[in-house]
């Protein structure tokens, strides 16, 4: 039975309807299938065929991205349903490694196009790293670690760990974060009506010491060995996700339907309700929510050229 459900990405804030089913769905994993529209095998010289790569496409001008993952050969199939004739922008995510070649593919209608995927080991592991596999490199006890789960509220882990300032400077900053409300993010932050938060610095003097000992303020590198989650396998590779770029970056979805083939979602740090149409991935202009606790604090809404705040009415 094919099961549909919605999920986020956080750090994009795309929205991502994702498509997965208990056996191969003929489309997805057959390599040899001629309903594909775009096929072919990633390799490396460390690993050749490699299993659960994530490859990506998207097709000029697209807001929409579709992704599917490789099998136990290493093979990759994108179903003739999924992407329309054009010229798409190819990607991957395997954690220490890059995309080599070729970057681009295109697609004809009625013709398979194949495209073989070499990939690298990166030179920059670091910034592949997500705030898990942080955690997880990172030393110190469950008890220190628990303190950054209130950073990744609004920035990734690599932010911290990064970062040169030494115990008394983090001092200061937990206490300046403290200020800032959980919907806040490093290119929209929005301070808290309630500032007792951020009040008296010192008592964050201890995962301050926490925080210098994981960052770079003694020296240039980690003195830490960097952790990865392994690549998925099996069953877990047959999906097909499928993700919609929205108009703002800005924009924090939360709480999807689908209602009537449109995909309706939350904005969670600002005060109004978004559409999606699946099938174009165009969006329908913002619809402002009027009504909400009362003596609540003004949302603020961003957009290319405007910044305003919309109060509540009781």
């Amino acid at each position: 039975m094919l099961l549909r459900r919605m999920a986020f990405v956080g750090a994009a804030f795309a929205l991502t309807l994702v498509l997965s089913s208990s056996s191969p769905p003929a489309a997805a994993q057959g390599a040899g299938s001629a309903a594909a529209a775009l096929a072919g095998q990633v390799a490396s010289t460390e690993e050749g065929p490699m299993e659960g790569v994530i490859v990506s496409a998207k097709k000029d001008g697209s807001p929409i991205t579709i992704s599917v993952i490789t099998n136990a050969q290493g093979r990759y199939s994108f179903p003739a349903a999924r992407l329309e004739p054009g010229r798409y922008s190819l990607q991957i995510r395997a954690v220490g490694y890059d995309l080599e070649g070729p970057k681009n593919a295109d697609v004809a209608a009625g013709q398979p196009a194949s495209a073989d995927l070499k990939l690298r080991k990166t030179r920059n592991l670091s910034k592949q790293l997500t705030n898990a596999e942080w955690m997880m490199s990172v030393p110190g006890t469950d008890d220190d670690k628990l303190q950054l789960i209130n950073c990744v509220s609004c920035h990734t882990l690599e932010r911290v760990v990064k970062s040169s300032h030494d115990a008394d400077e983090f001092v200061q900053v937990v206490a300046r974060m403290n200020g800032y409300a959980q919907v806040s993010q490093p290119i929209k932050p929005q301070r808290r009506v309630d500032q007792s938060r951020a009040a008296n610095p010192e008592r964050f003097r201890k995962v301050a010491e926490y925080l210098a000992t994981i960052n770079l303020s003694s020296g240039m590198k980690h003195e830490f060995e960097l952790k990865t989650l392994p690549r998925v396998k099996g069953r877990g590779t047959n999906v097909i996700i499928t993700e919609y770029d929205l108009p703002r970056a800005t924009i924090e979805p939360h709480d999807v339907i689908v209602v009537n083939g449109e995909a309706w979602y939350s904005n969670f740090g600002e005060q109004f309700l978004g559409k999606i149409d699946p099938r174009t991935g165009a969006s329908i202009p913002n619809t402002p929510c009027r009504s909400c606790a009362r003596d609540s604090p003004p949302a603020i809404s961003t957009s290319a050229s405007t910044a305003r705040a919309i109060s509540c009415s009781a």
